[in-house]
This record gives structure tokens, C-alpha cells and sequence, in this order.
């Protein structure tokens, strides 16, 4: 009996094991992985994940600053994640079977609900506003023997469209249906549990379980054009967690081997050949300059076989290239279209008259030509919104990222918190005039130390009338800034002896003396003292001399006692 148990003993172990094996759960990183598409990485050490070999298996929460594209992997396998939010944070829908939501959305497996596989075989699920692609993550846990569901999406109750359940978020949607359909088509009286039923509005923060003692990386933000590997995880979702459950803050930041001519780019002028006007000459600017739709570099548009940049007149033929003047404008480009007073060759706007050549954004042309006032020299419009793309985009920006609705985004905004277009600035040190608290003078850090809210840089706190970026002296008054040594630290404040106390304070200071001492209360300090005023020790000489007689007289008066006692006896 007791080989019988020992064997039942084994095999149990055997099994387990396998059961628990990550590969079954985990896609294999293949070998055309491209790490260097994706634009942000990091890597986390595995002795923060790990502290004990129980811990396998164990699920984190990972609040991290991107969350795009996400690609987290752990000894060559992708792993499974989930957006994580708390109950309030999750969509709240009704539903035909009374479901409670309160124990679809709890991530605990002891609470469930069961639904009678004969008659609450369809769930449909309705949202008060509708669902939006890729603003919330789905998470259904369930357990049936016999069937297995079918998920179907619809904007009106109506037309039902069957997807597959891990493409959910890429659709909008009003309705959910699930249906429970027989595994053989064959009906069977049984109790379907429901574990997890939640929409979860998505958040920085997400669940992973760690399957290996070893790293996480994480990738974001995948900029190539073509995916030639599976990124995919597999569909996973016991993410068990509690109130003890470990944290990971992490900044995800740009991945060392991000390489931008993984995109095609055949002249190398960093605009990739989707989008490049002329793909097989180098024309980073893109200039179209005549608006003939047939890009500079490319366009032969007069007709005397030199194109691009071989070509110094290209809007007339001149098979000679003559510049018999010889000031770098070719003779029969020399006039002048829009008559305002600059020749074509130099005129930044051709076709209308600006004799100002103003060119507000520096990208090459006027503003009378400009079709957007940011800087965008290849005037592109790929959408044909006749928003030009540099304008269109930035407008998007700013409705994401400008705080005070000045039309200028947050990281470019000297003056975050108030509205300054104008941007003003008068000390240069990059904090806009109306966030500034001294804005005459440069004080980028805006320091106030002693909390008086009286700017450092603009305050006097020595009184001695000289303001703190003026003053060589500032904790001391020094009205004369007297600085002997030339070293732009005042004397007062100078400490030459390297003892740690300054010089108005230091009762020596030239001489090292940290001490400060003053052993006969002179007023004058032991190292820079050549006397000491101390009765003994200032009549030296005269006391050891005194010492010495003494010592004599006394031994004299001995010896001759010692004599007499001799004489007597």
C-alpha cells in the first residue's frame, strides 16, 4: 500500500508540474524579432521581481508612462498583461440575466455566477454611451465542461457582428452578446460559472505575472512599417492580486537600438518613401517651389534635361548654365515674376509680391505662400483636408497638451499655468514674464529659500543694497563688496584658511584653526598669538631657573645636615 501512495505521490507531482509549465501559456519570441522598431524600452532587473523562488507565478502591477504598442518579454517568451482598474473605474453596463456586477469585477475566483446552460445560455450586455475602441480593456473569466461562448457586438440590438473575443477592443460598440454554444452541438444540463465580467477603462497601470526567475523588458511604440514576427500573447487571465501585491513605478525611456531607417528610406533623406515627393534624390525639405505638384529636385519643368539640383534655373531652359556675372544667380533666372524688388532665384514666394520676405516660421517660404505658420517646408496635406498635416497635427496637440489654451503645448510653453502667447520673455532664463518672480532678472530655478516670498534673485537679505545676483557677500553685509583676492567671493564671506569658518566670523583668517582657541583669554587667538599672556607661562624662563635653585638649595641643605650627623657620630 504504502509503494501504491508513494506512486500516486509522483505522478501527482509529475502532473502538476506539467500543468504549470509557462511555455503552454506563452508565445516564443521568433527569430525575426526587431527590437530596434520599437522606440522605448527598459529593461527591469530581475532582483526586483524575484526575491525568493516561491514567488513564481506571481502577478505585479507595473504603472508605467506609455502604454502604447506594449511588448513585455521574459526569457524569450512575450508575456500576457492586463490593464488593471479599481471597480469605479470600470463601464458600467445592464444585462438581461441580472448579473451582479459587484462579483464580475472583483479578480477573485471564489466569487462566481452561475448561469443554467439550458436557459441563460446568452448574455446581452447594454452601455449607457457607446464603447470606444481601445479606451477600455476586456476581462471574462468562465468555466463550463460542455460549452464555450461566442461574442457578437452591435450598435443598434439589431445587426450583430460575431468577433473574436481578443479583438474586442479594436470596435466600437453599444451591445455585447454572448452566447454559450454546445462544444458537439449536443445539449447538456449544466451550471456555467462566470468568474469575470468587466469593461475596465484603461490606465497606466497594468497586471503581469512573472513566469521565470529572470528579466522584463518592455517595449513601446512600434514604428516600423511592416510586422514580419508575432507579437501577440497568448490569451491569458488569472492575474490574482491582493492588497500586498508589489508595485513597479516604471519609466519607459528611449531604446538605445531604436533605428529610424528601419522604416525605407532609399535616398537617406530621412523622409521615408511612402511619403517621400522624390525617393530616389536626396530632398529632405521637400520643395515644391512653382506648386506644379512636381517636386524641385525631381522636376525638369523647363525642359533642358537638368533636373533637381544639376539644374541652377529650373523654371527656364538654359542647357548653358551661364552666370556671366558671376554672383551665384544664373543670367536668364535673374528677373523678377511678382515685381517686388527680389529676384525669383532669392524670392522666398514667387508667385506673390512680398518685397518684406517675411518668413515667419523659417521653414523657406513667405508668409504670403506659407500654407501653415509653423514650420513645414514640404507643405504637405496627405489627407487632402486642405489643413495642411504640420497645422492639422498640432492642433490635435494642443487640444491634449495645453493646460492654458494659449496654442502653445506644454513642453514648448514657457508659462504653463496662464496664457502668453507672446510668449515674453525679458531675462532670457526661459520662464515666460507672466510666470516669472523676478522677471528682469535671470533665475531659472525661481529659488525663495528663506520662504519669505521675496524672490532670492531679487532680494537683498544681507541689507547691505546689493541684490543677491549683485551681491559677492550674501549672507553678510558688505556694502563696500570688498574682495581682495579678486576671486569674486567677498572678503567677508571668504574663508582663505580652509577652516571652515568665514572670514568675518573667524577670529584667525589666515591661519587654520577650527577650534578657535584662545587658551589665555587675550582676545588674541592661540595660532595668530606670538605671546602667551598667562603669568607662568609668559615668565618661563625665570620659573624653570627658579625650579633649578631651588632643587640645588634644597639638595645643599641635605648634604650638609647628612655631614653633621656623620661628625657627631
Amino acid at each position: 500500500m504504502k509503494k501504491v501512495i508513494i506512486w500516486i505521490l509522483i505522478f501527482l507531482s509529475l502532473a502538476s508540474t506539467y500543468a504549470m509549465n509557462p511555455a503552454d501559456w506563452l508565445n516564443k519570441i521568433t527569430d525575426n524579432f526587431k527590437p530596434e522598431c520599437y522606440e522605448y524600452y527598459t529593461k527591469i532587473d530581475k532582483s526586483k521581481i524575484w526575491n525568493n523562488k516561491n514567488e513564481r507565478y506571481k502577478t505585479y502591477k507595473i504603472s508605467i508612462n506609455k502604454t502604447k504598442d506594449l511588448l513585455i518579454t521574459q526569457l524569450g517568451f512575450i508575456l500576457p498583461y492586463k490593464y488593471y482598474n479599481s471597480n469605479n473605474n470600470s463601464y458600467n453596463y445592464k444585462n438581461n440575466l441580472n448579473l451582479n456586477n459587484k462579483y464580475l469585477r472583483d479578480y477573485n475566483f471564489n466569487t462566481y455566477k452561475e448561469l443554467n446552460s439550458k436557459t441563460q445560455n446568452e448574455i446581452i450586455l447594454s452601455f449607457e454611451n457607446k464603447l470606444k475602441k481601445g479606451d477600455f480593456s476586456f476581462t471574462f473569466n468562465y468555466r463550463s465542461n460542455n460549452y464555450f461562448p461566442e461574442f457578437y457586438i452591435s450598435n443598434n440590438k439589431n445587426n450583430w457582428d460575431l468577433i473574436k473575443k481578443e479583438n474586442i477592443n479594436n470596435f466600437d460598440f453599444k451591445y455585447l452578446k454572448i452566447d454559450f454554444v454546445s462544444k458537439n452541438k449536443k445539449e447538456y444540463l449544466e451550471k456555467i460559472k462566470i468568474y469575470e465580467l468587466n469593461f475596465e477603462k484603461k490606465s497606466n497601470i497594468i497586471l503581469v505575472k512573472s513566469f521565470y526567475n529572470d528579466n522584463f523588458e518592455i517595449y513601446s511604440k512600434y514604428n516600423c512599417k511592416q510586422k514580419n514576427f508575432n507579437d501577440k500573447a497568448k490569451y491569458y487571465n488569472s492575474f490574482s492580486i491582493n492588497k500586498n501585491t508589489k508595485i513597479l513605478n516604471i519609466n519607459l525611456q528611449k531604446n538605445p537600438k531604436y533605428n529610424v531607417y528601419t522604416k525605407k528610406d532609399y535616398d537617406n533623406d530621412w523622409v521615408e518613401d511612402e511619403f517621400d515627393n522624390c525617393k530616389y534624390r536626396y530632398n529632405p525639405n521637400q520643395k515644391d517651389s512653382n506648386w506644379d505638384w512636381i517636386w524641385d529636385i525631381c522636376s525638369d519643368v523647363d525642359n533642358d534635361w537638368l533636373i533637381g539640383y544639376y539644374d541652377n534655373c529650373p523654371y527656364i531652359s538654359n542647357p548653358d548654365q551661364k552666370d556671366i556675372n558671376r554672383n551665384g544667380i544664373w543670367d536668364i533666372c535673374e528677373f523678377d515674376k511678382d515685381k517686388d524688388g527680389v529676384f525669383d532665384s532669392l524670392d522666398n514666394c514667387i508667385n506673390k509680391e512680398n518685397p518684406d520676405q517675411k518668413d515667419k516660421d523659417f521653414d523657406g517660404i513667405g508668409n504670403l505662400c506659407d500654407n501653415c505658420e509653423l514650420y513645414n517646408p514640404n507643405q504637405l496635406d496627405k489627407n487632402n483636408s486642405w489643413i495642411w498635416d504640420v497645422c492639422e497635427n498640432k492642433k490635435k496637440e494642443i487640444e491634449k497638451n495645453d493646460d492654458d489654451k494659449d496654442w502653445i503645448i506644454n513642453k514648448q510653453d514657457n508659462c504653463i499655468t496662464i496664457a502668453n502667447p507672446n510668449q515674453k520673455d525679458s531675462d532670457n532664463d526661459g520662464i515666460g514674464d507672466l510666470c516669472d518672480n523676478c522677471k528682469d532678472i535671470q533665475n531659472k530655478e525661481q529659488w525663495d529659500l528663506n520662504d519669505n516670498w521675496i524672490w532670492d534673485m531679487c532680494e537683498d537679505s544681507d541689507g547691505d543694497s546689493f541684490l543677491w545676483y549683485l551681491d559677492n557677500c550674501i549672507t553678510i553685509a558688505n556694502p563696500n563688496q570688498k574682495d581682495s583676492d579678486n576671486d569674486g567671493i567677498g572678503d567677508l564671506c571668504e574663508d582663505d584658511d580652509w577652516d571652515s569658518i568665514l572670514f568675518s566670523l573667524d577670529n584667525c583668517p589666515y591661519d587654520y584653526n577650527p577650534n578657535q582657541s584662545d587658551i589665555d583669554n587675550d582676545s588674541i587667538w592661540d595660532i595668530c598669538d606670538k605671546d602667551d599672556n598667562r603669568y607662568i607661562e609668559s615668565n618661563k624662563k625665570f620659573f624653570i631657573w627658579l625650579v633649578i635653585f631651588i632643587v640645588v638649595i634644597f639638595w645643599w641643605g641635605i648634604f650638609f645636615m647628612l655631614k653633621k650627623l656623620n661628625n657627631k657620630n
